[in-house]
């Protein structure tokens, strides 16, 4: 008896996707991609519209700086979108650079930062603290002190030079002190004084003539340079120049604000 032999099935033949299936499968991929292009589109034109404002925000500034204030002004919105901060009606940081100004004729390089500063410039801003640094021939320019020679700045401390006259003889000193802040103020603390020439053999009380030259503060007020309702918090003296720190608070950037400077009482 023969065995006739045993064929196996035919293989299963794998189903072919269907179209629908095939659509389902590449949402998630196109999806991807629309939100990307869509992400890099806000982020190019959030790149945009920061600029263009950031330009017209100088240009702006500029035109309404004070007739005695001369010189280019950058400024630099800080924050991570510029749209959303928009949206909100309030930039939580904006920077301002002029490092060539003149003021009065004096120059300097003023740094600010602006927090909390409204879209519309009609309403106050929070808080501006700023950094206004000038070179020695420029503290000479608006510090009238005492004695023939300018204002000496040095490593954290100040010193001037002068003559004067005794029973007919010219008698040099130097006076040494520091310089600190006192709002719409600079005061120029005398602090030690000694004589350079001409002592010779007087007989005069030199500790009491040394000691009156160091006694008086040289007042000086700077309220005048400056926006009404800016004060100096701070001075950093160093060889050669001088760096001093001012704030206001609530303060309008608008026109009448920066054309109206302060006073000294």
């Amino acid at each position: 008896m023969t065995t006739e032999p045993i064929t196996p099935p035919p293989a299963a033949t794998p189903p072919v996707a269907t179209a629908p299936a095939r659509r389902r499968r590449r949402w998630p991929w196109v999806l991807v991609v629309v939100l990307v292009l869509v992400a890099v589109g806000l982020v190019i034109a959030d790149i945009a519209v920061r600029a263009s404002v950031e330009s017209q925000a100088a240009a702006q500034i500029e035109e309404q700086l004070p007739e005695n204030v001369e010189g280019d002004v950058t400024v630099e919105i800080g924050g991570f979108s510029f749209l959303a901060q928009a949206l909100t009606g309030r930039l939580s940081e904006v920077v301002l650079d002029a490092p060539e100004l003149s003021v009065n004729g004096v120059p300097l390089a003023a740094h600010a930062v602006a927090n909390g500063v409204p879209t519309d410039l009609m309403k106050p801003i929070e808080t501006i603290s700023a950094s206004i640094s000038i070179d020695q021939d420029a503290v000479n320019g608006i510090v009238d002190i005492p004695g023939d020679s300018g204002l000496v700045l040095g490593a954290g401390d100040v010193s001037y030079e002068g003559t004067l006259s005794i029973f007919g003889f010219q008698l040099g000193y130097q006076v040494t002190g520091v310089v600190t802040a006192d709002g719409d103020r600079v005061l120029v603390e005398p602090r030690s004084a000694s004589l350079t020439q001409g002592a010779g053999n007087l007989d005069i009380d030199l500790d009491q003539l040394l000691g009156s030259l160091a006694d008086d503060p040289i007042s000086v007020c700077v309220a005048q340079y400056l926006p009404e309702g800016a004060t100096v918090d701070s001075l950093e003296i160093t060889e050669g120049r001088a760096t001093a720190v001012l704030s206001a608070d609530d303060f309008v950037v608008d026109e009448e604000s920066l054309r109206t400077l302060g006073s000294c009482g």
